[in-house]
């Protein structure tokens, strides 16, 4: 298990905090008040429970804060990010076979999810450039 993902995997505040501030710079009432519109209520973390926590992420160096007239807004940094997916990832793959199920998931999920038949062209290139690199890497391997 990661170090922060042990200290922080009993807190979904945290977990909570860090995916909203990969979307977007903010305040810690808009965080509050993001958690309580996307729970639809349900859960409305209190400031004496948001703001420990975002001092906390804060001194870890996975969250910075600026000043704009009275209020802090808050940035996820790249630690941050980092720490975020590395948190949201069970583990990393430890076999080529490993990676080529989870190819072949995500291959899948595009099919079935149907945003595969959504590519721009941007996409499309994407796709067409990791195609070329999985190309030349099975060729090396020979």
């Amino acid at each position: 298990m990661h170090i922060f993902m042990g200290r922080f995997a009993k807190n979904p505040l945290t977990l909570t905090i860090l995916s909203l501030l990969r979307r977007r710079p903010m305040t810690g009432i808009e965080i509050i008040e993001e958690i309580e519109a996307m729970t639809l209520g349900f859960w409305k973390p209190s400031p004496g429970a948001v703001y420990p926590t975002l001092k906390l992420l804060e001194k870890n160096g996975l969250v910075r804060h600026e000043e704009k007239g009275w209020q802090k807004v808050y940035y996820l940094t790249d630690k941050g990010r980092l720490e975020l997916e590395k948190m949201c990832m069970p583990g990393q793959p430890e076999t080529l076979e490993d990676v080529l199920s989870i190819i072949e998931g995500y291959v899948e999920y595009l099919k079935e999810s149907g945003l595969a038949l959504k590519v721009s062209a941007e996409s499309r290139e994407k796709l067409k450039k990791i195609v070329e690199e999985l190309a030349k890497l099975s060729s090396s391997a020979q």
